[in-house]
């Protein structure tokens, strides 16, 4: 996120609901970009997606979006960005997409329909900016949350149900759950909901938080190591301890090919 925002806590904790239920907290972890490179260089990885979050306050995203973009734009061997819109902004939002998508982001998102108040609304009512992430083959990486188990800051309820229904409302849509999808993955061992997946990937960020190291294994075999896209959630969680603890996975030399690299090269088109 942009030095702004860290130094800005307080005010931007007033006008923005994701922020506050994110960052009020004044030991919530800040990044930005020299961090994310550094941490990278020391942990060997590539590439990262620089993702946001489900902002509700229209300036504040675009702020976002363009310290993402320009980071992206600065480093494009190393990184990738993603805007963020809140889908009830309408015509707006889809004026924020079409701009970001033209000065290089691959995808839109993180949202975060808790605090965006879109999931309390007609689903209808998302198909503009849906349909625009259709047409420009950008997916749309969503957070997700489990239905049992501990809670956390911004855990919310977005459940593997909810997201099931935006599956089935935007089938031809490239979406991307967050945190293994609530623990959708699992259903895909019914076979109508695995078919209704066919354009849905699950990512694996802040994990160690969450599930032991043999849930990559456990939904591989559920949902398929195609459908998995290795994430830390960096700051959050560090690049070392994500690619440590999915050392301990159990899963094979061409899975673990396929879920930290291959899968996102894939999806993303890159």
């Amino acid at each position: 996120m942009p030095p702004a925002f860290e130094a800005g806590r307080e005010r931007l904790s007033r006008a923005d609901r994701t922020f506050r239920s994110l960052f009020v907290d004044p030991n919530a972890k800040f990044a930005q970009v020299e961090d994310l490179l550094e941490s990278m260089n020391d942990s060997g990885i590539n590439k990262s997606v620089c993702a946001g979050f489900g902002w509700t306050d229209p300036e504040i995203a675009r702020e976002s979006n363009d310290y993402n973009i320009e980071a992206a734009k600065s480093h494009p061997d190393r990184l990738i960005a993603f805007c963020s819109v809140n889908p009830l902004w309408g015509e707006d939002a889809v004026t924020e997409v079409r701009r970001c998508h033209a000065a290089g982001a691959k995808g839109i998102g993180e949202l975060h329909p808790d605090s965006q108040g879109f999931l309390d609304s007609d689903l209808s009512s998302l198909a503009p900016v849906f349909d625009t992430a259709k047409e420009l083959d950008m997916p749309i990486l969503m957070h997700a949350s489990e239905p049992v188990g501990h809670g956390y800051p911004g855990k919310g309820t977005v459940t593997p149900e909810l997201l099931m229904a935006l599956v089935i409302a935007f089938p031809n849509n490239k979406f991307i759950f967050s945190h293994f999808g609530g623990g959708l993955p699992f259903y895909a061992l019914m076979p109508e909901v695995k078919s209704a997946l066919k354009n849905t990937y699950f990512d694996s960020a802040a994990f160690p938080f969450i599930y032991r190291p043999e849930v990559f294994d456990v939904a591989a075999r559920a949902v398929g190591s195609d459908k998995i896209l290795f994430a830390s959630d960096y700051p959050l969680v560090s690049h070392k301890r994500a690619l440590k603890e999915f050392g301990e996975s159990g899963i094979t030399a061409e899975q673990t090919e396929l879920i930290q690299g291959v899968n996102a090269s894939n999806v993303l088109g890159i």
